[in-house]
């Protein structure tokens, strides 16, 4: 059982289902997380609608998971030029990279919706506990392997961003959100300004190429949701 205050620990517990599903406890059964939480020092934050869970220049001993909710993680450059890198949903985790090295956090991460965060001790992650329990050492390789799908993530963004043009980057998004869910239809986690944001171009030339690729009847979209209608030529950049 946890191990702790018994009215954290009641509290704590309603958040099991929800923490199940993350990857970071993959293959490790709900009465095992429940275990496990009396040693990786949780914490749990309420946020509302454009508040900052995070904020750029902190320097961090924990990472965040999303219970419920929408978050960002945005960049600002020095004249307040706002990128987004990535949206958050919930289960998924973020800044687990920068809890784990000597550097402030050069990010923010904005509330989109009102969210719940569960704050999680990194040392106490990476490392076993004195029970030396098996499911304690399957966080550490969960772990690993998060970081790597985001560095493969981060790739593809850098592949969208190098791209020249505004239509390049839009084409070059789309298919690879095709190819990610393996179908010519499917849906993307921006609205049309959020994509905007995340490709580094502007909204109303973004949108102008959206209608061209409609004319050309090379795609159909409706708001955050796309079909591309010639298979890979439309793919053509």
């Amino acid at each position: 059982m946890y191990v702790g205050n018994p009215t954290k620990s009641k509290k704590m517990k309603q958040y099991i289902p929800a923490l199940a599903q993350s990857p970071l406890f993959r293959y490790i059964k709900p009465q095992e997380i429940e275990m496990l939480l009396g040693c990786l020092r949780p914490k749990i934050r309420h946020f509302n609608k454009n508040d900052n869970v995070l904020a750029e220049g902190k320097a961090l001993d924990r990472f965040g998971i999303l219970l419920s909710g929408k978050l960002q993680i945005v960049q600002y450059d020095y004249f307040g030029n706002r990128t987004i890198l990535s949206s958050l949903y919930p289960v998924q985790l973020f800044a687990e990279a920068f809890a784990y090295v000597d550097a402030k956090f050069p990010l923010t991460v904005e509330v989109c919706e009102k969210s719940t965060v569960l704050f999680l001790d990194s040392t106490k992650c990476a490392r076993t506990c004195q029970r030396r329990c098996l499911f304690h050492t399957e966080i550490a390789y969960n772990l690993l392997h998060i970081l790597a799908r985001k560095n493969v993530n981060l790739t593809q963004k850098i592949e969208c961003m190098s791209q020249r043009t505004t239509r390049e980057k839009l084409l070059t998004f789309l298919s690879l959100q095709a190819l990610a869910k393996g179908s010519n239809e499917f849906e993307i986690p921006y609205n049309r300004q959020e994509l905007a944001d995340y490709l580094g171009v502007d909204r109303s030339a973004m949108a102008a190429e959206i209608s061209k690729l409609r004319k050309e009847g090379k795609l159909e979209s409706k708001k955050n949701k796309f079909k591309l209608l010639k298979g890979r030529s439309s793919l053509e950049i």
